[in-house]
């Protein structure tokens, strides 16, 4: 399974959650969502996306689902990362409005009706921008400076990264769901699909409540790699451009060992010349050695693409409306 996507229109508003071994917040979760959203009043459902936890997570869901009818639940049969689990949760979202936000409690569910306030105004999406962020510093700098420097390469700007508490409307929602890549930098497609119809709203950033995070500094390197080779050929193209610079380099190297040779310098030894040519040979390679780094990533998503393998494979799915339509037939 992994090529679903859900039709029914039922409720007003779906509340995309994934969970990764985040057992120790999922009742404080459920029971603060659960309070904003009856406020709210209107429909919503809240959509869980197991991905793999290899915790107590999906008891403590399973217990929810069976207490609380507005609670749905897809069990992914492995982790597939958090990209892939939301991608799910679009697939499966049924709300007019879907809300993205995080298991870890740092965000706070108590603001979703001001995303969904400022979504009224016409945006496609509404992003919540953390104000003092209490994730480690190794990460607000690399999140940091990976919107800038992509927005640099990309002309996509995408305002605050690495967040996870988004708001969007149904079209955008729809949008996405057509595209299929395996390897996915979302917040890409989110800015692509939504230029010049976003917003953001300043949000509180908590510390987290229980567990650990799942975002390492490699994971973080990938979703930017993710992102880079979706979006723009630019890296292919310094490449070429690297390229023709350093032939143009070393050959003038070369013509200049070899009027030293013919011009006979006083000073310069055989052994200069040599510890030069071993310089330039290392630089040559360890630049093709790097383009070469840089054409592979692009062919591995070629090859990953060309498998045709679904992005996720589904469990099991824990869903009020679908065991109500087959004990009705």
């Amino acid at each position: 399974m992994g090529n679903e996507i859900e039709t029914d229109r039922s409720v007003a508003l779906t509340i995309i959650i994934p969970v990764f071994n985040e057992e120790g917040n999922i009742l404080l979760l459920h029971e603060r969502l659960t309070k904003t959203l009856q406020e709210l009043g209107q429909t919503y459902e809240l959509l869980f996306i197991d991905d793999g936890s290899r915790d107590g997570s999906f008891e403590r869901l399973k217990a929810l689902y069976g207490q609380d009818p507005t609670v749905r639940v897809v069990r992914f049969v492995r982790n597939f990362g958090q990209q892939t689990a939301v991608t799910a949760g679009f697939r499966y979202a049924r709300g007019k409005s879907v809300v993205l936000i995080d298991a870890d409690l740092q965000t706070q569910p108590e603001e979703i009706p001001l995303l969904l306030q400022k979504l009224e105004d016409g945006f496609d999406i509404v992003y919540g921008v953390r104000q003092r962020r209490r994730d480690p510093i190794w990460r607000r700098v690399g999140s940091w400076a990976m919107s800038h420097i992509l927005f640099r390469i990309t002309g996509i700007d995408i305002p605050d990264s690495a967040s996870g508490f988004i708001a969007m409307d149904r079209r955008l929602v729809d949008s996405i769901n057509l595209y299929q890549e395996k390897s996915r930098y979302l917040s890409g497609h989110f800015a692509w699909l939504s230029y010049g119809r976003w917003a953001s709203i300043p949000v509180t950033h908590a510390a987290r409540t229980a567990g650990q995070t799942k975002y390492s500094l490699a994971k973080l390197v990938e979703l930017t790699l993710n992102f880079v080779c979706n979006f723009t050929t630019t890296p292919l193209r310094f490449a070429s451009f690297a390229g023709g610079a350093l032939f143009s380099l070393s050959l003038l190297v070369f013509l200049g060992l070899m009027l030293t040779r013919l011009a006979q310098w006083s000073g310069r030894t055989p052994v200069w010349e040599v510890a030069v040519l071993i310089a330039a040979m290392g630089v040559f390679t360890g630049f093709q050695l790097l383009f070469t780094g840089i054409l592979g990533e692009y062919v591995a998503r070629i090859f990953t693409e060309v498998k045709q393998r679904p992005p996720f494979a589904v469990r099991e799915i824990l869903d009020h409306a679908k065991e109500e339509s087959s004990s009705s037939d």
